[in-house]
């Protein structure tokens, strides 16, 4: 009995373990080499994906930064979602990428600081969507 226990038991979480991965793409942020960016420094952000088919490269990933300061910026000065094209992975399943922008295109006031979030999302080759991940708070540093 012992041994029908103990095989369910290893049956049970391989098979646990073989459903991790969805059809749907997943992104998580895993680090941020600031969450204070002085002036004219980059901001770089490792995310890591799992993707059932492998199919998230060449695929397309969003980000939409997030001012979250008191003050609001004219509309025309506000941020707007920048799409990017995923490199090729090989068909890998799960990995990382790094996602780097520079101050330039975040600092947006120069009476204050800006705070900001990011929303992310990705979008495999065959059209299926993440969740929306969203970062942590940034505070872009003014000259």
């Amino acid at each position: 009995m012992k041994k029908i226990i103990l095989f369910l038991s290893v049956c049970f979480l391989l098979a646990c373990d073989k459903d991790k991965f969805e059809t749907k793409p997943h992104i998580e942020i895993e680090s941020y080499n600031t969450k204070e960016l002085p002036p004219n420094a980059n901001l770089v952000m490792n995310l890591n994906f799992t993707d059932k088919e492998g199919d998230l490269g060449n695929g397309q990933f969003t980000y939409i930064p997030v001012r979250i300061n008191r003050r609001r910026l004219p509309q025309d000065q506000d941020y707007v979602p920048i799409p990017l094209p995923i490199p090729e992975f090989n068909d890998h399943n799960k990995g990382e990428f790094e996602l780097k922008i520079e101050w330039k295109f975040l600092h947006k006031s120069d009476r204050e600081n800006d705070t900001i979030n990011f929303k992310f999302v990705a979008v495999d080759r065959e059209g299926n969507s993440s969740d929306t991940v969203t970062s942590d708070q940034v505070v872009i540093l003014r000259q």
